[in-house]
């Protein structure tokens, strides 16, 4: 089944947008409405399409700029501190003002605005604005925010000498500025790789929103967001900006790929999958009830300090049957994965004060993994 194609940059969009994006109060209705703050005022809200135009070529290693393609694209919800992200699978067919195909290459032929409306039909929820990168703007925001690790389980080795395009990252921890995180997005060396590729792509969305709320760069990124505004191509006036700044610290965030089924050479959205879907990861953190014991929960410390014992104790305390722990490979960063289980991910993301990331495979005795990093201990 094809899976999307999405790339290491968007971590880092997500975190930058909290900062300094412009915002309508109240003019989408959420899925599931959420609470106003007890000072009465509404929460700041925000709904968009994310996508980065691929490189064109003109001949062998002659890139002639940006692509008329979006193959990373991603509708956005911020709701305050919430922000929901799902990700479009780049094969998704689309029928719209005469154009027949897939939604990549909606862009190409009815611009940033018709790339909305695509997306809006396949969520099934509105759009508001868009925003859209190239990847010299990618480069630019990753090295904004001092590069991101990565740990990588196996070396990286491509070279496409048509597309002068060369990737050698020895296996283990590597730090990425932003010319390496883009030929980290565009690597297409490994088995499986858009599968595994989705799962890498979020754990350094959540590194760099994570980096780009610490204080080293909190007072920069006002700075930072103005001065690539003008290099993108979006509705959004960054004179509108920093009503999310305030929020930036307790980000909460979920991600998710839209759920689609193969069918030709198209992969398409089922609506009654799509709205089980929907009603699952948009109510994540909303009130929901605790989830029924039957979850299959395993703590996988690879913090280094044997805090999975603490946590499973801790959870305990809650209330909750005692998760299993295990001992994994190190990680830099911790958070909850879920599988088809949205609702115990979400309810044990919120138990724990850790991101959400929803995962196309879990362990087989699992049905959610709180993954503990070294960032709880440092």
């Amino acid at each position: 089944m094809k899976r999307p194609d999405l790339p290491v940059w968007l971590r880092f969009l997500l975190g930058a947008l909290l900062a300094a994006a412009a915002v309508a109060v109240g003019r989408w209705p959420s899925p599931e409405r959420v609470a106003t703050p007890a000072g009465g005022r509404p929460l700041p809200e925000l709904s968009l399409v994310v996508a980065a135009r691929d490189v064109e070529y003109c001949g062998p290693a002659t890139p002639c700029g940006p692509g008329r393609r979006t193959d990373t694209i991603f509708f956005v919800r911020a709701v305050g501190p919430r922000v929901w992200a799902v990700a479009v699978p780049r094969d998704v067919r689309v029928e719209l003002d005469g154009y027949r195909g897939r939604i990549n290459a909606v862009y190409g032929f009815l611009g940033a605005k018709g790339l909305a409306r695509a997306v809006e039909r396949a969520v099934g929820l509105r759009v508001d604005h868009h925003l859209i990168f190239t990847l010299d703007q990618v480069a630019r925001l990753v090295d904004a925010v001092g590069g991101v690790d990565v740990v990588l389980p196996a070396p990286m080795d491509y070279d496409d000498n048509a597309a002068n395009l060369h990737i050698h990252f020895p296996a283990g921890r590597v730090h990425l500025g932003g010319a390496d995180a883009v030929k980290y997005m565009r690597f297409r060396g490994w088995v499986g790789s858009d599968l595994g590729r989705l799962d890498r792509i979020k754990e350094v969305l959540l590194k760099v929103a994570k980096k780009a709320a610490s204080p080293e760069y909190w007072p920069r990124l006002p700075g930072i967001v103005r001065s690539l505004w003008g290099g993108l191509e979006t509705d959004l006036p960054v004179d509108q900006a920093l009503v999310f700044l305030p929020y930036l610290k307790g980000l909460a965030l979920r991600t998710a790929t839209l759920p689609v089924v193969e069918e030709g050479p198209y992969l398409v959205v089922r609506p009654e999958a799509r709205a089980r879907f929907l009603k699952a990861f948009f109510g994540l953190g909303l009130g929901r009830a605790v989830p029924a014991p039957r979850a299959r929960v395993l703590i996988l410390d690879g913090s280094g300090a044997g805090l999975g014992a603490r946590y499973a104790e801790g959870l305990a305390r809650l209330g909750l049957p005692r998760p299993r722990v295990a001992v994994g490979r190190p990680r830099q960063v911790s958070e909850v994965w879920a599988g088809e289980d949205l609702e115990a991910g979400g309810y044990y993301a919120e138990a724990v004060h850790l991101p959400l990331v929803a995962k196309f495979h879990l362990f087989a005795r699992a049905d959610v993994v709180i993954a503990l990093g070294r960032d709880l201990v440092q």
